[in-house]
């Protein structure tokens, strides 16, 4: 690596600002707080790594490599970023260019990261086109001789001294590998790049990286050399070779002596690995452009672009930008340079095109070499790897080259490449696919350890007998297409050692089929353009320069034999295999294999790739799937295959202005994918799923998620079932027995939502009760909402007019169920698929432990939601309505609830609610009061612990602290959160006029102070639906004044107010008191007396509760005036305080209220307790006393006890009762 240095502080910022907002709407944050503190984040780590030329990352296959730890949820792909320049750094998410290092953080649906890096370095050595030593993915280290040696040079170099003389100008890139070791081992410099020539054999080596040994590259590509054999001995020429990684069996001869052209300049930064870097693959990419277009597809071949199949749209192989509605005289080549300067393509092509070679300005490479056009040159000694014969070539040579040539242009046709995988739209086909690098692990035969691998390493190590194993659609065939087109276009010389390709489906072949007809048949459409005699004479000759590609792979038996032959003896033709194999089907084809690659799941960031392609006018809504695809986790599993964008597109196309996507839309367009791919087999399929289902809903209700082949029997599903592989994975690793799992635990409750809706909309009785038994297994509201809530959410997705009114009836019973909650059994298994729904239910537990009222609301706004939902999409409303509206009599609902659309066709039904709550939270939380605490600590004394204890324990001070820095982390979250009001542009809020109003609507607030606009025109709209309104404050100064527009507009509804934690101003108290119908009135935990407010207690003449906690030493009765005390109208009074220093005020306020039908108290002292306990005796309607606390004293209570003549309650917790003789007058009290 170049030595590292520290360079300048650099402030970089990828975030488009203009779509913050929009951002910050699907995410619920404000994303310009969030994207500032992000920025200020990614700029320290950024100033701490470390800067500099990085030599070691030159190899964009490299580069590659560094991603297998990347974050596959991102909108660049590993290989738009390596083709960049940029390496994975595994410090967060950062990416950095090996050559100018820029260090970049995030990605963006709107620009590619050649844009980027662009934009933040335009003037980067890599991005203009210098050689800084970048090598492309597919490059190798062998190159083509340029020039062939002169006898008289020979003599020259054959001196060490007159060899390192010619690395005077050696690339700064490659001192890594020092010119000395490379003179010493015969090479010369060239002047070109970092190729090196040996001055005796004449064969080329370049991309040299550090550390390379010259003598082992030599021995390894050259083996022949006379040079080479002279210096080292035999034995380590062999140990050089058997050490080297990769290209077994493979010298620079292969390479040297390919019939593919290779046409492009792959060390050159455009290419990106792109199939359409060749201008002929762009052209056939145009077989269904529209002809009425005013620009001919050669000319926009000729300019970089390539059709993507929709409408006249065209992209870029090298920058991405698109291009379309043309006009009548556009030139593509001037409307790429105008709209794209930037473009590498465009850049190459103006270089080649002013460029003129001058080999006399190399020097030293003048005098070592002369073009190949004179006549005296002397045969290179690179030997040919493919034999001829004198004044001509034999026959099987051209029938080879002939062959190889036939290949090429089958695998460059529209058909090959172009194979659309839904009939939906052709738009997405493998074309779309070929560019996308699957995700690839591999293991030799005799190792169990997997290696994540990339392609050009899987080039590099095609040997012998190979298998790809994947799930059924992963993308088995796609990837032997690509080899095979890549081979064929020439982009890729790791390929070229083959001379000849062969891709071969093995699911269209017949058993009595010979080799060459397979191949006439499927690959050249001319029967007998090859004999069988002459393709083995071929094969034979060329041997391990022979790949075939064979897909489709099902069982030894139904392949023909010259093919089964070709695997179970490869020993002897020595031909390069790779076969496709569904994981279902490897067994019996193991043992001839030598390395099994495996595809792993399709990453996230290729299905962005191919949809930004797909939809490059619609990034809205990619970005709100982005979003989708990160909350949802039950998305994942069924989005490992490229059959999972298949899904996707397919949804889009048929519903391109729907911006919602959930997983049932994932898992029903997967489905109907299904049916589309399988047509032929459609009846198979439905049987097919029906047995899935029927298996996923056995094995649901009994927290089983792996099954085994005795599982499948019993549903019907066969072993050899290939279309059950669609919906499960077959698991073999280190197991007796293979183990079966759906794609994920999600898709598996889908497919019993859905089995579940058949049975109960059966015709046949046993079906029906065979449903309802596995519905009433769902029998409590937490199950309904907590582990059974996504399969719920699934059978009501599932259309059904039997199935619908006997599933609502059922789920609106579960609320009212008297089974207590510790009777709810929580099941290992199922948790262990679900772990977020074990935070769940302890969540409802404890909810339902200290706030049944909230539980119920909670558990009644969700099944109401869902019972809704069934008896619109079963279009059973009219049978569904007795038991929903039995369900709402007198229920405390959300109100979120209004917006279902049964409150639009059913107004009425909103007379039957007891309450309606909606709840304003804001940012501020509590603060952590350590007080008792500390004093709990300060009285004891440490543990005495055990070592091996130690770990349980924790300092104080640590704990402390890391609560502080937690409760920071949540107030940072919650100040970014954006507070919006709940949605009411929907059900019943679309009613004008509104006939029927609220019955009682709560409005909880806490932490808020004040609202902005947005929130206040959502308070005035909802009071005007509304007879009456309760107001609950916690900590929430200021919102009074803040919405007394609303306030005062509808101040006659308003019944309740509760102020806890709030200190009131003067003006809010002012508001309170012009509340006309105010019937209670509660404040408590307030640092100051609300004065104004109990000054004036009068003013509310229809006050029927008043609360008051003042657990300090503040007496409310202080403030209120002697002349007042007359609440003829109260019924409930509840009074908390330290001490009562003005007794005679309490007594005549109870004095005055002969309605008073509650009583509280709870002080420390009460000066007059007997003058108390007279005025309470003389309340005839008093029927719940309460009294708390020191101050109380037995003997006066029990004079004044039988004078209680409608007492119901007495409540005297923790009261002591001093003697016999009392305790006797109380009981018979």
């Amino acid at each position: 690596m170049a030595a590292q240095e520290e360079a300048p502080d650099e402030r970089i910022s990828q975030f488009d600002y203009a779509l913050l907002p929009e951002l910050s709407g699907l995410l619920g944050i404000d994303m310009l707080q969030y994207v500032k503190e992000l920025e200020k984040e990614q700029q320290k780590e950024r100033e701490k790594m470390q800067k500099g030329f990085n030599s070691q990352m030159r190899s964009e296959a490299k580069r590659l490599k560094t991603f297998v730890t990347y974050e596959a949820y991102s909108a660049w792909t590993p290989q738009e970023m390596a083709a960049a320049g940029f390496y994975f750094t595994d410090i967060k998410s950062g990416v950095q260019c090996f050559c100018c290092s820029l260090i970049l953080f995030g990605t963006s649906l709107q620009r590619l990261p050649m844009e980027d890096h662009k934009k933040f370095h335009p003037d980067c050595e890599f991005l203009l086109g210098k050689d800084v030593g970048n090598i492309a993915k597919y490059d190798i280290r062998v190159k083509n001789p340029e020039n062939k040696l002169r006898r008289d040079d020979k003599a020259r170099y054959q001196e060490e001294k007159a060899r390192l003389k010619s690395y005077k100008k050696w690339p700064f890139y490659a001192q890594g590998t020092a010119p000395r070791e490379l003179s010493a081992a015969g090479f010369v410099f060239t002047g070109k790049r970092d190729t090196v020539q040996c001055f005796s054999c004449g064969g080329c080596l370049g991309n040299w990286e550090d550390d390379d040994d010259p003598w082992k590259e030599h021995a390894k590509w050259f083996p022949k050399c006379e040079f080479l054999q002279s210096k080292k001995s035999s034995e380590e020429i062999t140990q050089y070779i058997q050490s080297y990684k990769g290209f077994v069996g493979v010298t620079g001869e292969h390479f040297v002596n390919s019939w593919v052209k290779r046409d492009l300049p792959m060390a050159s930064v455009c290419c990106n690995g792109s199939i359409f870097a060749n201008e002929e693959l762009r052209l056939v990419s145009f077989k269904n452009w529209p002809q009425a277009s005013p620009v001919g597809a050669a000319a926009l071949a000729k300019a970089g672009f390539f059709y993507i199949g929709k409408s006249d749209i065209v992209q870029c192989f090298s920058c991405g930008g698109y291009l379309y509605k043309f006009e009548e005289g556009d030139d593509p080549l001037e409307e790429h340079t105008k709209y794209f300067p930037n473009c590498q393509f465009l850049h190459n092509m103006k270089c080649s095109a002013e460029v003129i070679p001058d080999l006399q300005s190399h020097g030293e490479l003048s005098d070592l070499t002369e073009t190949t056009s004179e006549s005296n040159l002397e045969e290179s000694a690179v030997s040919s790897a493919v034999p001829e014969v004198a004044h001509g070539e034999a026959q099987w040579l051209q029938e080879a080259k002939s062959l190889s040539e036939r290949l090429r242009k089958a695998y460059t046709s529209a058909p090959f490449c172009h194979m659309s995988l839904l009939e939906v739209s052709s738009c997405l086909a493998t074309d779309q696919l070929l560019n996308c690098d699957l995700s690839l692990a591999s293991k030799h035969i005799t190792n169990t350890v997997q290696e994540p691998v990339v392609l050009p390493e899987v080039f590099a190590n095609l040997n012998s007998v190979m298998c790809v194993e994947g799930e059924a659609g992963s993308g088995k065939t796609v990837l032997l297409k690509k080899v095979a087109l890549l081979w064929a276009s020439g982009c890729c010389p790791l390929l070229h050692r083959f001379q000849l390709v062969f891709y071969v489906s093995l699911g269209s072949t017949r058993l009595d089929q010979g080799l060459a007809n397979v191949i006439c048949d499927q690959l050249l459409e001319t029967e007998g353009s090859v004999t069988e005699m002459g393709l083995r004479n071929i094969i034979q000759q060329l041997k391990n320069q022979v790949l075939f590609l064979l897909d489709d792979y099902k069982e030894m038996c139904s392949i023909p034999q010259s093919i089964e032959r070709m695997i179970q003896r490869n020993h002897l033709s020595r031909t390069c295999l790779l076969i496709a194999v569904h994981t279902n089907r490897a067994k019996d084809i193991r043992r001839h294999l030598d390395t099994i690659l495996e595809i792993k799941a399709f990453p996230f960031c290729n299905t962005i790739c191919i949809l930004r392609k797909l939809f490059p006018d619609d990034l809205t809504r990619l970005r709100k799937f982005m979003v989708d695809f990160r909350v949802n986790e039950t998305w994942l599993g069924i989005q490992k295959t490229p059959f999972f964008v298949a899904a996707v597109c397919a949804n889009w196309l048929r519903y391109p202005f729907c911006q919602s996507f959930d997983d049932v839309a994932v898992f029903k367009s997967y489905i109907e994918c299904l049916f589309l791919k399988h047509k032929t087999a459609a009846d198979l399929l439905k049987a097919t799923v029906s047995s899935c289902g029927e298996l996923a809903l056995k094995g649901f209700f009994s927290s089983c998620f792996e099954f085994s082949d005795d599982d499948l029997m019993e549903v019907g599903i066969g072993e050899d079932e290939d279309l059950a592989m669609y919906l499960m994975s077959k698991f073999t690793a280190q197991r007796l027995r293979p183990v079966y799992q759906f794609l994920n635990a999600s898709f598996q409750e889908f497919l019993a939502g859905m089995r579940l809706t058949e049975l109960l909309d059966s015709d046949r009785q046993e079906d029906q009760d065979s449903g309802l038994h596995y519905l009433k297994q769902i029998n409590s509201a937490m199950m309904a909402i907590g582990p059974y809530a996504n399969f719920l959410n699934y059978v009501s997705c599932h259309s059904s007019t039997k199935a619908g009114p006997t599933v609502v009836s059922q789920l609106l019973l579960l609320v009212d169920n008297q089974e207590t909650l510790e009777n709810i059994s929580e099941n290992d298994d199922y948790l262990k698929h679900h772990p977020e729904i074990s935070e769940e239910m302890q969540c409802l537990r404890l909810l339902w432990q200290y706030s049944p009222e909230n539980y119920l609301s909670l558990v009644s706004k969700h099944l109401l939601a869902l019972a809704v939902k069934i008896a619109y999409r079963s279009n059973t409303v009219a049978a569904c309505s007795p038991f929903i509206l039995q369900f709402l009599q007198g229920r405390t609902l959300s109100l979120s609830v209004l917006k279902l659309r049964y409150f639009f066709d059913h107004p009425e039904s909103l007379l039957l609610l007891g309450r309606v709550q909606v709840s304003i939270r804001g940012n501020r939380l509590p603060k952590s009061d350590f007080s008792l605490l500390e004093k709990i600590f300060d009285q004891s004394q440490a543990p005495t612990i055990d070592q091996d204890y130690a770990s349980a324990f924790e300092l104080e001070s640590e704990w402390k602290q890391n609560l502080l820095e937690k409760q920071e982390t949540v107030n940072s979250f919650l100040n970014m959160e954006l507070k919006a009001p709940a949605d009411i542009s929907a059900g019943y809020w679309n009613l004008s006029p509104k006939q029927y109003k609220i019955p009682l609507l709560e409005v909880h607030v806490t932490g808020t102070d004040a609202v902005d606009q947005e929130m206040l025109r959502f308070l005035t709209k909802v009071f005007s639906a509304s007879q009456h309104i309760e107001l609950h404050l916690t900590r929430s100064t200021g919102f009074i004044e803040s919405i007394r527009p609303a306030l005062e507009q509808y101040k006659a509804s308003f019944t309740k107010c509760s102020i806890s934690q709030s200190e009131l101003s003067a003006v809010e108290q002012e508001l309170l008191l012009t509340l006309p119908s105010l019937e209670s009135l509660e404040v408590s935990e307030t640092t100051h007396l609300q004065d104004q407010l109990f000054l004036s207690l009068d003013k509310f003449l229809c006050l029927k509760e008043l609360s008051v906690n003042l657990d300090d030493k503040r007496d409310v009765f202080l403030v209120i005036p002697e002349e007042f005390l007359n609440l003829h109208t109260m019924e409930k009074l509840l009074i908390r305080v330290l001490a009562e220093y003005s007794p005679s005020k309490l007594v005549k306020l109870i004095q005055n209220s002969p309605n008073l039908r509650v009583f509280h108290l709870q002080c420390n002292f009460f000066s007059d307790l007997e003058s108390l306990m007279t005025v309470l005796a003389s309340c005839k309607k008093l029927e719940e006393i309460k009294l708390t606390g020191p101050f109380f004293e037995a003997a006066p209570f029990v004079i004044v006890l039988p004078n209680f003549i409608s007492l119901k309650i007495l409540n005297l917790e923790h009261q002591y009762i001093p003697d016999k003789e009392t305790a006797e007058k109380f009981d018979f009290g």
